[in-house]
């Protein structure tokens, strides 16, 4: 750790913006490049309700991602797909192949932390088949949807109420932990969801669903430092926003049927991680459990439903010049102080 120590401080000299200093409660390494891998298991679910007697759940099949990322300073990007090789298996559970993509980009300013993502999924089957009593393809208990895609674009912006506490550490490199503390991350979130099927299958089938929702996370997060290179994290809270939808489908009549409102929502959110950090390498286990929907005493509504567990690792490399010299222009040119 002390050598780890000594190369922040080496790197520090380069940087031209002054940074919050080290700590007993944390150790800063953003002037180093972090690059990141991740693989995760991933699922989803919707549920829409529209009536007394119709109802569907539309899942992906169980995907497994491979991720990509890098870190300096103030600036994250990311980006994971669902590669073949990793998925072999949905040939053969009957729920139809699904795939997914995503993009997401963060902006940390000071105690605040802002990101971006961009997400698709292509392939859904409907988890209560059972009600419509058939499958649509040969030996399968589902209704399979191979064209159904769901884009998804979100943009969340968080702060840290204790200065004590490393957000970063959570699941990254870019600051380890210390020692142990804990905090309140109230958040903002806006997103907007697009449900889309371009197949001209007739019977049970969601044709489109449009959704847009702003919610208000208020999540306790604490981190136990189990030894310098060990640490602990459990983040966990409610969620309530609102909800304004529309969604059209074809009942098991071939009936077009509508939903659509704005609802109050109500939810939670939970993670946990394991992390381990060296001078130049760090890794861990991540899980976390997303679910927000309209009250349940509503007859229409929607619910989304979202975990992953994932494993990560990364390396801390000398960031190149021109990485320095390039966001040290954006902070020229931006009104807010990045670093």
């Amino acid at each position: 750790m002390q050598s780890l120590l000594c190369q922040q401080n080496k790197d520090s000299t380069l940087h031209s913006h002054k940074n919050t200093k080290d700590s007993i409660y944390m150790i800063r390494l953003d002037t180093l490049l972090h690059l990141q891998s991740w693989i995760s298991a991933n699922q989803m679910k919707y549920t829409l309700v529209y009536n007394e007697d119709f109802k569907l759940v539309l899942a992906p099949n169980e995907t497994n991602n491979l991720s990509f990322g890098f870190s300096y300073r103030y600036l994250d990007l990311g980006l994971s797909f669902s590669p073949q090789f990793l998925n072999a298996d949905q040939d053969n559970d009957q729920k139809g192949a699904s795939e997914q993509f995503s993009f997401r980009t963060g902006f940390g300013i000071h105690r605040f932390y802002l990101n971006f993502d961009l997400s698709s999924v292509k392939g859904f089957y409907l988890k209560n088949s059972v009600d419509f009593s058939r499958g649509s393809l040969p030996d399968s208990p589902y209704l399979v949807y191979p064209d159904l895609t769901i884009k998804n674009f979100s943009t969340m912006v968080r702060y840290n109420a204790n200065q004590k506490f490393s957000t970063a550490a959570l699941a990254g490199g870019t600051q380890v932990q210390r020692r142990s503390a804990y905090t309140i991350l109230p958040s903002l979130q806006f997103a907007t969801f697009n449900f889309h099927d371009d197949s001209k299958n007739t019977g049970v089938q969601n044709e489109s669903t449009y959704s847009t929702d702003l919610n208000v996370l208020l999540p306790v997060a604490g981190t136990l430092v189990i030894s310098p290179k060990f640490s602990a994290s459990l983040v966990v809270g409610p969620s309530f926003g609102v909800d304004f939808f529309k969604s059209v489908s074809i009942d098991d009549s071939n009936k077009v049927v509508l939903s659509k409102g704005t609802k109050f929502t109500t939810g939670y959110s939970l993670q946990t991680s394991i992390s381990y950090h060296s001078k130049r390498f760090f890794a861990g286990f991540e899980s976390r459990n997303r679910s927000y929907g309209h009250k349940i005493e509503d007859i229409s509504r929607l619910i989304k439903q979202y975990s992953y567990f994932q494993v990560f690792i990364g390396w801390r490399l000398t960031a190149p010049r021109f990485a320095k010299r390039s966001l040290d222009w954006v902070n020229k040119i931006s009104p807010i102080n990045f670093d």
